[in-house]
């Protein structure tokens, strides 16, 4: 009997979630001395507990702690951190995380020995502020946090640093392309939100996101009905308006919604 579609998927994600399963444990495993022994300063676990208290609630898949000075992700973002980070070119040297809420992936990327400059943008300014919070307290000097949007970067890349080696867009893309409560900005264009993509990265793009209507978030879905014939969105429309800028690689999903590597086409 061959399995359908959706039983090959289910498979497959029942298999990844064991396999991140295990790799946390190890992880987990490999700094339990740390946090078991070492200093226990008063005036560090203060600290840490005021940092703390501002890392955990929505979005929860972009939960981490601090611990001893070190960044200890919540299993949900170990489970995605494994498979981006695997994306990453062997030598990463730049890196913007376009919509970087706490700004995990800017510091773990910056982390990294031959990165020379990681950047997180968000336009929800208590993500960014507690990001940086994070980050001065960490003493990591190569990551930096803006308040912008990603049109602001693309209209002057080297205000911010960029154009950045490797850009991550993970979760972000529906907001871009029809608008949030934060921002009334949107492109309601795949290819107007592509093309500034493109202005801003060297190498590569890494991205995940809602690309069919049924699956955005309840007032966005609403949104996009009322401009059912009109706009285009569906991730057949998407990967349309991508090939002119990049060479697309589907390589797994991050939860229920597609991961792309996506590598920058010649001039």
């Amino acid at each position: 009997m061959t399995a359908t579609a959706t039983e090959s998927s289910a498979y497959h994600r029942t298999g990844a979630m064991v396999k991140s399963a295990l790799g946390y444990g190890a992880y987990m495993g490999r700094n339990l001395n740390q946090l078991l022994l070492g200093d226990n300063d008063p005036s560090r676990c203060q600290a840490e507990d005021d940092i703390n208290k501002l890392l955990t609630g929505y979005p929860r898949n972009h939960n981490y702690r601090v611990l001893k000075k070190k960044l200890f992700p919540s299993f949900r973002l170990y489970d995605r951190l494994r498979l981006v980070t695997r994306l990453y070119p062997d030598e990463l040297e730049s890196f913007l995380d376009v919509g970087c809420c706490r700004g995990f992936y800017v510091m773990d990327a910056a982390q990294r020995s031959h990165c020379r400059i990681s950047v997180g943008i968000d336009i929800h300014e208590p993500f960014i502020s507690t990001a940086g919070r994070v980050g001065q307290y960490l003493g990591i000097e190569n990551a930096n946090f803006h308040l912008a949007s990603l049109g602001d970067v693309a209209e002057k890349p080297e205000a911010y640093g960029g154009p950045f080696q490797t850009v991550l867009l993970i979760g972000t893309y529906h907001y871009l392309f029809w608008g949030s409560f934060l921002s009334s900005t949107a492109y309601y264009s795949h290819r107007e939100i592509l093309a500034r993509l493109y202005q801003i990265c060297t190498d590569r793009l890494i991205i995940s996101a809602r690309l069919e209507v049924d699956r955005l978030p309840d007032g966005i879905r609403e949104k996009a009905k009322q401009f059912s014939g009109e706009i285009a969105y569906s991730t057949e429309d998407f990967l349309e308006n991508a090939e002119e800028f990049f060479q697309i690689y589907h390589v797994d999903y991050l939860g229920a919604y597609p991961l792309f590597v996506m590598h920058k086409k010649k001039p």
